[in-house]
């Protein structure tokens, strides 16, 4: 997952769809942005309180009650954590039976601002003071005001800083949405979840760490080729390679292709980048960050080529995500260029699912409205065959689903939630062992059901694609024979 020190200025998203761009995060220092000469005066507006509330899990009627209470004015939703601020935000907390987490004193809005992508160490590490976090955001005090000043949109994988937006989901928790949809799984996509093996997924990873995997080393030559060893392995595959440059280097794609039987030209792409960074440009080993989502892709790709889809799956693993998505933009811009990017019905991206920091094992799904209806698919299959916890955000940031959402292809990220707290992140300490089987085989679960159940839609409660249930005995004949 990339995360640049020498972050540009980016346009992001801010409320119900208004864009707001702020200077931020340039050459690793976050208040190098210009600045207001002079610490601001001015508090939040008229005596107003702030209160962060604990809301995991506490569903949408008690979330109902604390947003729209009298005593609120606004407020943030992220994940666990509601930030409240009114005339009393306590009482209304303490009417809705929330617990209250902290009460931050003295805050200044002007200073506020919503930081996403930024790891929890670098918050620490740049002196920011830390109000409320969750689902990949994080809700930061500076100790001055920002000059705000409009520039174009950079869709690069860098963190980026919005004023903060009143009465905004930025990230929500399943349990917490007003309706939950279970349904019976079709028994065919069941057969082809269990197929998922945990520890066939880290045997991968390993293989993978053992790899100096930096973009411009040459071990990642010796990854690439032995991703393409594992895919030509498999039945019914043609793998290639796609060039790109990274400035003065190259970079490569492998893209492994099973045509679809009935739907060719519906095509589903399973991705994650192969790449990794570290501290030491000699040792990338990166299990986590980003071994665990291509060996993903690997998983995938073994168990659906053993019951090929009716539309046509891509396996790919990318390559210069660490250096701001170059892999996955020049794949994105070839379908588009090409004008294939309107066979594409999903794009699922697998980027660090490996790692859990606690026996909760949650997962964020990221997409934008273009891809709604895909990440809804992968939260009701999460509830069906997995013992997922579910996070939801329409902020899409800083992986290899963006360039494809840019292209208007609906493309969902998923990303284990802890990963803005996990210590090794961009280290030589980026190891297997500090990640954990079942929280990458439950991913996998819910991203196979997904899958295969949109790549070989049909009708409910069938079963055999022979034609039994509907009376034609053609092929059953034909086989007694």
């Amino acid at each position: 997952m990339t995360w640049r020190r020498d972050s540009r200025v980016l346009e992001g998203a801010c409320g119900r769809g208004a864009m707001i761009v702020v200077a931020a995060l340039v050459a690793g220092m976050l208040m190098s942005a210009v600045l207001v000469a002079g610490a601001a005066t001015d508090r939040l507006p008229g005596g107003e309180q702030c209160a962060v509330l604990d809301i995991d899990g506490v569903g949408a009627a008690v979330l109902g009650e604390l947003t729209g209470s009298a005593g609120v004015d606004w407020w943030l939703e992220m994940d666990a954590e509601l930030l409240v601020c009114g005339q009393d935000p306590v009482s209304s907390a303490h009417v809705a039976g929330a617990r209250v987490l902290r009460m931050p004193d003295r805050l200044d809005e002007d200073r506020l601002r919503v930081v996403h992508g930024l790891h929890l160490d670098d918050v620490e590490r740049l002196g920011l003071r830390l109000i409320a976090s969750g689902g990949r955001f994080a809700l930061v005090e500076l100790e001055t005001a920002l000059d705000l000043h409009p520039t174009p949109a950079e869709d690069l994988g860098t963190a980026w800083m919005v004023e903060v937006p009143h009465d905004t989901v930025l990230a929500r928790q399943l349990a917490n949405e007003p309706e939950q949809v279970h349904r019976l799984v079709d028994p065919w996509v069941m057969s082809l979840v269990d197929e998922v093996d945990g520890d066939r997924w880290l045997a991968d990873v390993t293989s993978l760490a053992s790899f100096n995997r930096g973009t411009r080393s040459t071990g990642i030559l010796l990854a690439r080729d032995w991703l393409i060893a594992q895919l030509e392995a498999m039945p019914g595959l043609t793998v290639t390679t796609q060039e790109f440059p990274v400035g003065a280097d190259t970079g490569y794609n492998v893209i492994a292709t099973l045509v679809g039987t009935t739907r060719p030209d519906d095509w589903y792409l399973v991705g994650g980048h192969y790449d990794a960074v570290s501290e030491d440009p000699d040792w990338a080993p990166g299990a986590e960050d980003n071994a665990s989502g291509c060996a993903g892709v690997l998983e995938l790709a073994r168990v659906l080529t053993a019951a090929p889809t009716e539309g046509t799956m891509m396996f790919i693993c990318f390559s210069g995500e660490e250096q701001g998505l170059y892999g996955s933009n020049a794949h994105a811009a070839s379908l588009v260029q090409s004008g294939d990017s309107l066979k594409v019905r999903a794009v699922l991206n697998m980027d660090m699912i490996g790692y859990t920091g606690d026996a909760d094992l949650d997962c964020l799904l990221e997409t934008r409205p273009v891809g709604q209806a895909f990440m809804d698919a992968l939260a009701a299959a999460a509830a069906d065959v997995t013992t997922l916890r579910i996070v939801t955000s329409l902020f899409a940031f800083g992986s290899d689903h963006v360039p494809y959402l840019n292209g208007d292809m609906p493309a969902v990220l998923t990303i284990e939630n802890d990963y803005s707290s996990y210590p090794a992140y961009h280290s030589t300490s980026d190891l297997p062992q500090n990640l954990t089987v079942e929280m990458g085989r439950q991913v996998l679960r819910m991203n196979l059901a997904t899958i295969a159940e949109l790549a070989s839609a049909r009708p409910p409660g069938l079963v055999f694609m022979d034609g039994f249930e509907s009376g034609d005995l053609t092929a059953w004949a034909s086989a007694a024979e």
